[in-house]
């Protein structure tokens, strides 16, 4: 998410000693490795989609078995009273980084993710735009994810975090803008921090995101991100003019026929190839007209453009009417006959590659590469 400065650390402390006793519960095999292989980074999933073990973003948010073993973990994550997404333990080897990137997908436009050291030291840093903090243990952090940013671990030992993703309420973004302290606003270094200690007479209890992302999105959101990247993409003097004209009138005309189909089709499976086709057209054109723009801080418009509105946009997996039939309950009044394509099935007349749920799928093109190294690459 954006944010006016990098850092902000929040007024809240942990019981680090217990949070260190019960991360040492899991063994080595209980960490799962870095769904994009980045060496030395791992995680393990508390709360997921449909509480199993994976990366996914969309989809019902639900505690995982590890989650039941952390009775402390529970409640911080209680104590929070908001509405929780994907949130995990992620650990960093002696030695290794997470690279340089920026969160440009439609998960991360409108959530933060609060970050709860639990073993680090000062040879951990984590670098955000040009921005640098450390993170002590107990303390908690949320930063600027849309800026590039990167963590190094210089240390010769593991760096564990907890990190739980949500969008926030209009309570916790007043905690933030009121009552936290900002690395550029050294008013707000000294505050009242207050400790969350474990009691094991709490029944913890927290909701978590059930609808995340939609089967097709409303023209209202498209138009809105779309505005919104185009702002930035402007606001990039190094980008010429006759290019950001040119995405600015791909992303109108975008808009007015995604606006055409809505009000045709909503999302009812009979647009779903409607959709996909326009949508599919429209990404083709992006990469031939704006390979060179940037955003201000977060790199590739065209990447951006991709990850927060083309990959979003359609989400047909989520559809009751993508199930099969014995897959509907029997109260529904209409049933659907199984659908025998997938979205990433779909590929229009000139057998173009159809981009799949996120860049780092398989590549429909059965190559065995994931997708943004293959036909989703952008040179």
């Amino acid at each position: 998410m954006k944010l006016p400065h990098e850092f902000y650390q929040l007024p809240y402390l942990f019981d680090i000693n217990r949070l260190i006793e019960e991360i040492e519960q899991f063994s080595d095999s209980d960490w799962f490795s870095h769904h994009e292989g980045f060496p030395g980074n791992s995680a393990i999933p508390l709360i997921s989609v449909n509480g199993e073990f994976n990366n996914d973003f969309k989809g019902p948010m639900k505690p995982t078995s590890a989650l039941d073993k952390c009775p402390y973990i529970k409640q911080i994550l209680s104590s929070f009273g908001e509405v929780l997404s994907r949130s995990r333990l992620m650990r960093l080897a002696p030695g290794a980084q997470v690279p340089l990137h920026s969160d440009i997908n439609y998960h991360w436009y409108k959530r933060v993710r609060v970050h709860i050291p639990i073993t680090t030291n000062t040879k951990v840093k984590f670098f955000c735009h040009d921005k640098q903090v450390h993170m002590g243990a107990g303390e908690c952090w949320i930063f600027d994810s849309w800026k590039l940013h990167k963590v190094e671990n210089n240390s010769e030992d593991f760096r564990v975090h907890l990190v739980v993703d949500l969008a926030g309420s209009s309570k916790f973004w007043r905690t933030i803008f009121q009552e936290s302290y900002s690395i550029s606003d050294e008013s707000k270094k000294l505050f009242n921090a207050q400790i969350v200690e474990f009691n094991d007479s709490v029944n913890s209890h927290f909701n978590t995101e059930k609808f995340n992302a939609p089967v097709i999105m409303p023209v209202s959101e498209v138009e809105y991100l779309c505005s919104e990247l185009l702002k930035e993409t402007e606001l990039n003097t190094e980008n010429t003019q006759e290019q950001v004209l040119a995405f600015s009138l791909l992303l109108g005309d975008f808009v007015a026929d995604w606006r055409v189909l809505w009000l045709q089709y909503q999302s009812n499976r009979e647009g779903w190839t409607h959709y996909h086709a326009l949508r599919q057209q429209v990404m083709q054109k992006a990469i031939e007209l704006g390979k060179s723009l940037q955003l201000i801080y977060s790199g590739s418009v065209i990447k951006a453009f991709e990850q927060l509105v083309i990959v979003a946009c359609m989400n047909i997996d989520l559809s009751e009417q993508h199930k099969p039939s014995n897959e509907i309950t029997r109260n529904s009044q209409k049933k659907t006959p199984p659908i025998k394509t997938t979205e990433t099935d779909l590929v229009n007349k000139s057998n173009s590659i159809a981009a799949p749920q996120t860049r780092n799928s398989p590549c429909p093109c059965g190559s065995g590469k994931r997708y943004k190294t293959c036909h989703g690459k952008m040179n």
